[in-house]
């Protein structure tokens, strides 16, 4: 594959080095300065709506990171730099990773330093909230703490698994040059590439979860009665799985995860903060919807989506370099526009298949905890606040029944959208975006930036109000879970017939040996 170009006679690269590294600092400092600002006015009346106002840029920053490295690699000519520094041989190795992503990863390091004094204030303002629920009362963290919790769910949960599959690429390719011979190899360097990366991906898929459980500082979940009822629901479920593990967060996080598609590998992660801020009936929700994403395999069916996307950016570039020859000796514009574009619309579109998937998993959640109800509850039940759940008994599990035969009910929507509500407030996760905005030029622009941001921050999962309402709408008739499932299905079949689709015209545009 082709790498960025390098330096063009006359042009001076230096100027745009400056440019492109100094913005990146300009970002950190400038929005520093506004954080340690913003933290000595917590007291102010305003302190959450400017406090709302800063997340909002700071996601934008977040944003402009990759999209600002992509401008200076292909650009500025950070690429070529790297590339002419470590030459051919070492710049698409593990080493050309690590050296041309460093400006990207320490800026984005840099902005958890102009975040803190922000999050530090909030965490302090909501130490009565807490004490009047009577919930723990935790000292905010300090950065040490801060940063290294960061660092690994931010920075080494994603560079570890790349990082490891440049590693494999590069010893298959030596495999193949030292079995094919140089010359061929030469021939279908390429393909040969695309093969072994293929390869490499799929295996750190399947067996990089028991190393990235370590990564994130876990240990086994401890017994006790919580413990026997999640290891009941796996049982009765029918999923097999290595460990149920306590994710130390230094009180942080409030999620769940589930990693690995193979039992030996595979780990369902609770937080720190979600065991201790949240009821056993709500803890179990939120399990049961990781347990959903096992049940319906959501994670071969994005493996399945980005195998498919990868084919489809490879056949479309091999396509316009047949429809526009001499497209590479044209400069980065139409190479760089092609390859934005190929990965805009992979976004866009697995943003919309995950959304369908955590709906999916929404669903399961909620019909695994009709099953698990002790009592109906009737209308004014409904109306109870999320610490009374414990008040509504939760009866053993039913051995003859299956998850997914059974419609939503009114106790399961209830339960898992108070879940939803929790995590959002341990999160401090807006329920629902501002749906007015009030007159003049800036409110309004204010107001479709937060909303833009918002969509931004739901496009994996949607919003908690969305969520919410879906599973109200489906308990109120038995008839629309079944429509949901039927819908699933069909995507599904899709899925299967893009994949196949895709391996065939691969094949004949000469992408696939």
């Amino acid at each position: 594959m082709a790498g960025p170009p390098g330096p063009q006679p006359g042009v001076a690269v230096w100027p745009n080095l400056v440019l492109f590294l100094g913005f990146y600092a300009l970002l950190v400092l400038l929005l520093g300065l506004w954080s340690r600002v913003l933290a000595r006015r917590v007291a102010a009346s305003n302190f959450h709506k400017s406090l709302r106002r800063f997340n909002n840029v700071m996601l934008i920053a977040r944003l402009m990171v990759p999209i600002w490295f992509t401008i200076g690699v292909y650009v500025l000519g950070w690429g070529a730099v790297i590339a002419t520094g470590l030459g051919p041989a070492l710049y698409r190795t593990c080493v050309g990773v690590l050296l041309g992503t460093v400006p990207a990863f320490m800026t984005w390091m840099g902005l958890w330093w102009s975040q803190y004094p922000a999050d530090r204030a909030l965490k302090e303002q909501n130490l009565l909230s807490d004490l009047d629920n009577d919930l723990p009362l935790y000292q905010p963290p300090p950065f040490r703490s801060y940063f290294s919790a960061n660092l690994r769910v931010q920075v080494l949960f994603t560079i570890v698994p790349v990082l490891l599959i440049v590693l494999g690429r590069d010893a298959l390719m030596k495999v193949a040059h030292f079995s094919m011979g140089p010359a061929r190899f030469d021939e279908r360097a390429e393909i040969v590439e695309m093969a072994a990366s293929i390869i490499a991906a799929g295996t750190v898929f399947l067996f990089v979860p028991a190393l990235l459980r370590r990564v994130l500082s876990t240990e086994p979940l401890s017994n006790g009665p919580l413990r026997d009822r999640l290891v009941a629901m796996c049982r009765q479920a029918g999923i097999r799985y290595r460990e149920i593990l306590l994710w130390k967060t230094h009180n942080n996080v409030g999620n769940a995860a589930v990693m690995g598609v193979l039992p030996q590998c595979r780990y369902v992660l609770l937080s720190d903060v979600l065991l201790e801020r949240m009821s056993d009936e709500e803890v179990e929700a939120v399990f049961a919807h990781e347990l959903g994403h096992v049940v319906h395999r959501h994670m071969i069916w994005y493996a399945i989506f980005f195998v498919v996307g990868l084919l489809a950016m490879g056949v479309g570039g091999t396509a316009v370099a047949g429809l526009v020859p001499g497209i590479h000796a044209q400069g980065t514009g139409p190479v760089l526009a092609t390859l934005l574009g190929g990965l805009a619309f992979l976004l866009v579109t697995f943003g919309a298949l995950s959304r369908r998937c955590e709906r999916q998993a929404d669903v399961y959640a909620a019909r695994t905890m009709e099953m698990l109800k002790g009592q109906q509850p009737n209308s004014n039940d409904i109306l109870l606040v999320p610490r009374q759940l414990a008040t509504v008994g939760a009866g053993p599990l039913v051995p003859e029944s299956d998850a997914s035969e059974w419609h939503v009910g009114r106790y399961g929507a209830w339960l898992f959208a108070a879940a939803l509500r929790r995590v959002a407030a341990i999160n401090n996760i807006p329920i629902s975006p501002r749906q007015h905005c009030e007159p003049g030029l800036r409110s309004r622009i204010a107001w479709w930036v937060e909303n833009a941001v918002e969509f931004t921050n739901n496009w994996l999962h949607g919003s908690i109000a969305g969520r919410m309402q879906y599973l109200q709408d489906l308990s109120a008739d038995p008839r629309l879970t079944s429509h949901f499932d039927r819908s699933m299905f069909w995507l599904n079949c899709g899925l299967l017939f893009a994949l196949f689709t895709s391996v065939a015209f691969a094949v004949i545009f000469h992408v696939l040996p």
